[in-house]
């Protein structure tokens, strides 16, 4: 019900022989009541919706998947080596900070500058989440100057930096949780104790892969692509922590299945980077899940594309026809040609 319907309402219960009208004193008495009313006729609403887990956001979903056992992943921070250039002798500070843009780092371990005048030295981005994952050379500046120091640069990529689980993903662990029987060990258990592991997308386990007694754990990482050297050994440990006494369990990582597409459009616009986004996105939710990569499905992303009329001559890897993902592996975009 409106303010004004709860108004109404009210004002019916008075006597005829009162004036209910606007401005009158049963109105003016009774419109702040309908108000209140409202609003906790609204908190009502809310915390009914936020009972259940497939409605439930924020901190009521967190309550929800705790009755499971759950707990949501936290972001975590990037990591990676830097290489800092300057005179010989100088001390680079523990905590020296360094910046790719507007993205801070810091280092985790003081050095003294060598002979050599550049010291390699661990670092860790100093916001959590995805932003931290930078492509080598991305470090390049100082914020504060340092004495005697002159440069920095990361040689490699950093990795390990992974956002906060979301709602979304949050509730699909719930949902596993609840419809699948993980218990004694079985095939679901191992999914679970993987994904508890921040930073893990896709799981797939392959029991008895290797003879009795044996499980092989395949992950993605958040983003649906191969995971790193760091990822499967946290995912490893895990489950070493929580597995029954006796089993020999393996962790891999899916391998990588590149896909490079060409399509002839008719588009009145610049397109490529929607539909390489869109293609991602699919790739990223069909990840372990299906055997093959649809060739209509595609078509259908690229038609869906605002600014594209039409389209012809799509090939997938030089084919135009489904491709097939094997096990263990996950589709992982590569070029799109636009002819």
């Amino acid at each position: 019900m409106t303010v004004n319907e709860i108004t109404e309402y009210l004002l019916s219960e008075i006597s005829d022989n009162y004036d209910v009208s606007v401005g009158s004193f049963f109105y003016d008495i009774l419109y702040p009541v309908a108000e209140k009313i409202y609003l906790i006729q609204e908190d009502i609403a809310e915390l009914a919706e936020n009972s259940f887990a497939l409605t439930a956001k924020g901190e009521y979903l967190d309550r929800k998947a705790a009755e499971q056992g759950l707990e949501r992943k936290e972001a975590e921070c990037a990591k990676g080596v830097v290489r800092i250039t300057g005179s010989r002798g100088e001390i680079v500070p523990k905590n020296a900070k360094m910046a790719a843009d507007n993205i801070l780092f810091k280092t985790e371990e003081s050095a003294v500058i060598p002979e050599s005048e550049y010291v390699d030295l661990s670092a860790v981005c100093m916001t959590p989440g995805t932003g931290g994952n930078v492509k080598a050379g991305a470090i390049n500046r100082f914020p504060v100057t340092l004495p005697g120091l002159t440069e920095v640069m990361n040689i490699e990529a950093f990795t390990g930096g992974y956002d906060e689980e979301t709602d979304a993903e949050l509730l699909e662990r719930y949902l596993e949780k609840v419809s699948r029987p993980n218990a004694s060990g079985n095939k679901y258990h191992y999914i679970g104790w993987a994904k508890e592991v921040a930073g893990v997308g896709g799981v797939n386990v392959i029991p008895l892969h290797a003879g009795a007694g044996t499980v092989k754990v395949i992950i993605t990482d958040s983003e649906n692509k191969p995971a790193g050297d760091e990822l499967i050994s946290k995912v490893k440990e895990h489950i070493e922590e929580n597995r029954p006494i006796g089993a020999d369990v393996t962790v891999v990582s899916a391998s990588a299945l590149n896909i490079d597409i060409s399509v002839a459009l008719a588009a009145d616009a610049d397109v490529r980077s929607d539909i390489e986004d869109a293609i991602r996105r699919y790739f990223a939710n069909t990840a372990l899940k299906k055997s093959y990569i649809s060739y209509a499905k595609i078509g259908g992303i690229i038609l869906s594309i605002d600014g594209v009329d039409d389209y012809s001559d799509l090939k997938i890897n030089g084919r135009t026809e489904n491709i097939s993902i094997s096990d263990g592996s996950v589709p992982v975009l590569g070029s799109v040609t636009i002819l």
